[in-house]
């Protein structure tokens, strides 16, 4: 309402993530063949997953405002630099598809993500638990997505990809450094965290006990809706031969 009223626009500032040309010429290569995966249909049988850190910070967000048409001078307690106080986090391995959300998977803090360690405590549960669940005897039809993180991309993950005969994007199409590109990089993991920020939570335990709440309810019109928007994302990069997909 006030923004309708004053005539204004909200501007979030962007963090773009770096390209050089030959990420850029990769992207544009890679992405053509990439593209020819999705579609209106296509879609609806891609299971993709990804990574991500979740900190406290991302919950207990004050998120008042202090309105002003420039001449009323801005309060000194809004000049102060904020101090961070739930500086602890947590990684968390989610997975979308046209069906809803897999459980959230917390990454042990003091384990390291090597490719065995994805494959059991992840990988296999995904495969043969959160896939199954909505398509029944079609999810031998799903196609498996990741990133090219090392865990990912191990020999041994792929042999396990291959022995239990799931289909999967292999990494020689996939776009490096391509998080515009990814649909719980550049839709999901950022309302997630929206939503967490509404929430509540002063401990690690605290934090994960929400983070599966949230991930249990998720809005599955807000996935479709990321999910349909893949190829047109994708396409935007081709016609910008490698570019960013955010910016013109």
């Amino acid at each position: 309402m006030i923004h309708q009223n004053l005539g204004l626009e909200v501007r979030k500032k962007r963090k773009l993530h770096h390209l050089t040309e030959a990420q850029k010429k990769q992207r544009y290569e890679r992405g053509k063949l990439f593209i020819s995966y999705l579609g209106p249909f296509k879609v609806r049988h891609i299971f993709t997953m990804d990574e991500t850190w979740i900190s406290l910070d991302d919950c207990n967000v004050d998120t008042d405002h202090f309105w002003t048409d420039g001449s009323a001078e801005i309060p000194e307690e809004w000049k102060k630099k904020t101090t961070k106080q739930w500086p602890k986090k947590v990684m968390i391995a989610i997975g979308i598809c046209w069906f809803g959300m897999s459980r959230a998977y917390v990454v042990n803090g003091s384990a390291k993500v090597t490719a065995q360690y994805f494959i059991d405590e992840i990988l296999s549960k995904m495969i043969h638990e959160d896939i199954p669940r909505p398509y029944g005897n079609s999810a031998k039809d799903v196609i498996f997505h990741m990133d090219s993180a090392p865990s990912h991309t191990a020999k041994l993950t792929i042999q396990y990809l291959n022995d239990h005969r799931v289909k999967y994007l292999p990494k020689e199409i996939w776009m490096a450094n391509s998080p515009d590109l990814a649909p719980l990089d550049y839709g999901i993991n950022g309302n997630l965290k929206r939503i967490l920020s509404e929430r509540k939570a002063t401990t690690i335990k605290g934090l994960i006990s929400v983070i599966k709440k949230v991930c249990e309810s998720y809005d599955i019109a807000e996935i479709r809706s990321t999910l349909s928007s893949w190829q047109g994302h994708v396409q935007t990069m081709l016609d910008r031969h490698g570019g960013h997909v955010e910016v013109k």
